[in-house]
């Protein structure tokens, strides 16, 4: 039985996150490229919540202090760090992305990142056609300024919610993530994958039944494998 969904996340899956996710990236343009005059404590706020969010200490309190900082940077700056942070994306991973959709399988973006972002640098990347939905947070903009946000997708367990509201079973769906946003899914997943690109997580995650891959690519090495055993087990 083919899985009906490959339900992707997006910052260290899709696009590679070291040294930082897309959120972090739009942080520290902000900080060290733009041409605003920003307050000492936004400053620092920004450097602490980026070194937090990299260690997974702030879990859904990450967005408040997120948009605090952004709020009154120009959109603009949301095409610059697009066009920053597309390199990031392999020819050969855009390539495997086009056989997966030649292949026929349903694919979605579910992040808790910001959508806002993920769009601009897919649509550079070549990959909008391949996404049928990218539910998540999005910005909200008053004279092209980020205003507010629209929270949707802010913990892990948000995932879950998102695709019951979507009618979308994560039982029948490939589910490939690279962290702790993604466990809730991943444990609820027809086939879970772990991405694994530094060969740190097979260990912290080693009592999980996941199957690990170091690269986006490496996908097709192991679904044929996966699909046959869950066929199994039906």
């Amino acid at each position: 039985m083919k899985m009906k969904y490959i339900i992707w996340d997006f910052d260290g899956t899709i696009l590679p996150s070291s040294p930082y996710d897309s959120e972090q990236t739009l942080l520290l343009y902000k900080l060290n490229k733009s041409s605003e005059n920003i307050p000492f404590l936004k400053k620092v706020v920004a450097r602490t919540i980026i070194y937090a969010d990299r260690k997974e200490w702030l879990g859904g309190s990450f967005k408040k202090y997120y948009l605090w900082v952004l709020q009154g940077t120009p959109i603009e700056i949301l095409d610059r760090v697009a066009e920053f942070l597309v390199n990031k994306i392999t020819k050969a991973d855009r390539q495997f992305f086009l056989r997966l959709k030649e292949d026929g399988y349903n694919m979605m973006i579910l992040s808790c990142g910001t959508v806002d972002l993920i769009e601009r640098i897919i649509k550079l990347a070549d990959l909008n056609d391949y996404f049928t939905i990218i539910p998540g947070n999005r910005f909200q903009f008053t004279n092209n300024c980020i205003s507010g946000m629209d929270f949707h997708i802010t913990t892990p367990q948000d995932k879950l919610k998102v695709l019951n509201e979507l009618d979308i079973s994560s039982k029948h769906s490939i589910v490939v993530g690279d962290g702790y946003t993604d466990l809730p899914i991943l444990d609820t997943a027809g086939i879970p994958i772990m991405i694994d690109r530094a060969g740190e997580k097979r260990e912290k995650y080693v009592k999980k039944n996941y199957c690990f891959i170091s690269s986006v690519t490496e996908l097709g090495d192991v679904l044929p494998e996966s699909c046959m055993k869950i066929d199994e087990n039906r």
